[in-house]
């Protein structure tokens, strides 16, 4: 579009938003002249006649009466370019709106070391940070601010950590949808998550999926699931919990894969409930037999041409996942093991003496 038709679909948008307020031009003039000034109706009339002879003034004075952010109505106009349904919003973006009640506020984030090498994050097993969301800059928009403690300290030995700044939109495809920027470390952060999970009193937490750069000495693309604890819910999250999460975290498929000779210690020793156990052990009388097979070790002295062509044909006769999915039970599951952790222990009732 160029900047004609700008001008021409935002005049329509304020006309649009003015019908539904029932609003006439003089009713805007005399909105707009107690919040920010002297406005006549002629030029509103004006504008509407004539979009390209209106001024930014105008059109700020404008959207400031309607109570519009100029951000979110450019956002709304190019939507509108791709929605499928001609005048029908896929995203929202201004946070007034019902869909983002209950969304605002304070959450726990945790996800998995991301770095590709073992040793740069080998004293920690699970990254924490914190997200806030509202309306901090007063766009009418939801601002998400993402702070995380990488765990790290600085060369001054001071602990090391990220800022991150965004925007959070909602879609509605049952999605949100949230892009964070870290201007410091020339970083972002792409989160995608389920919405209608965060704002349900019986379910405070999310499970989504995130691509950003990866840590460590050498930065890599990486896609990892994160969860999203309210805060307000779960104000603290103990070790114990923080270990359950962490295992969940590690679930990228729909098979659990495990070293033979390590489940048969966990199977020696840990303290299973009956009934999973039992589970299990079903499960591996009837077990297939699967390799897991070291991509390096199989490429060795061959040329590339060579080995990446033998690798793709082995993969297509493989049982590896094409695509990683975050489903509606892992909110569920995740949603359990937080439940434990606001669980008080009950003191056993002292026996009596007739007992």
């Amino acid at each position: 579009m160029n900047n004609q038709e700008i001008l021409r679909k935002i005049v329509n948008y304020i006309e649009n938003v003015m019908k539904e307020k029932s609003l006439t031009s003089r009713d805007l003039a005399d909105i707009c002249a107690k919040k920010t000034g002297k406005m006549s109706p002629r030029t509103i009339d004006n504008m509407f006649r004539t979009p390209s002879s209106t001024t930014l003034s105008t059109l700020l004075k404008v959207c400031d009466g309607l109570d519009l952010n100029l951000n979110a109505v450019f956002h709304s106009i190019e939507i509108a370019k791709t929605s499928a349904e001609n005048g029908q919003q896929r995203f929202i973006f201004d946070i007034d709106h019902p869909a983002y009640n209950g969304y605002t506020g304070n959450y726990h984030v945790f996800f998995l070391p991301t770095s590709v090498y073992p040793e740069d994050h080998s004293g920690q097993t699970l990254v924490h940070g914190t997200l806030r969301l509202g309306d901090f800059n007063s766009m009418h928009e939801c601002s998400a601010i993402l702070d995380i403690d990488s765990g790290d300290f600085t060369n001054e030995g001071t602990p090391f950590s990220k800022h991150y700044e965004g925007t959070l939109v909602y879609s509605s495809n049952s999605q949100m949808f949230c892009r964070l920027v870290c201007s410091k470390y020339g970083d972002m952060w792409f989160m995608v998550f389920n919405h209608g999970n965060l704002n349900n009193k019986e379910l405070a937490c999310v499970i989504g999926c995130a691509t950003t750069a990866s840590s460590g000495r050498y930065r890599h693309p990486a896609i990892h699931r994160f969860c999203l604890c309210n805060m307000q819910q779960y104000p603290e999250i103990d070790s114990n919990t923080r270990t359950l999460i962490e295992g969940l975290l590690r679930i990228q498929e729909k098979h659990i894969w495990i070293k033979k000779e390590t489940l048969k210690e966990l199977l020696l020793h840990d303290n299973f409930d009956p009934d999973f156990r039992r589970n299990l052990e079903n499960y591996l009388n009837i077990a297939t037999e699967y390799y897991a097979l070291p991509k390096n070790t199989l490429k060795e002295d061959i040329p590339l041409s060579t080995s990446v062509k033998e690798l793709a044909k082995l993969c297509n006769e493989s049982n590896l996942e094409k695509t990683f999915h975050i489903l509606n039970e892992d909110d569920r599951e995740l949603s359990c093991i937080l439940k434990g952790c606001l669980a008080t222990p009950t003191t056993p009732a002292t026996p009596s003496e007739t007992e």
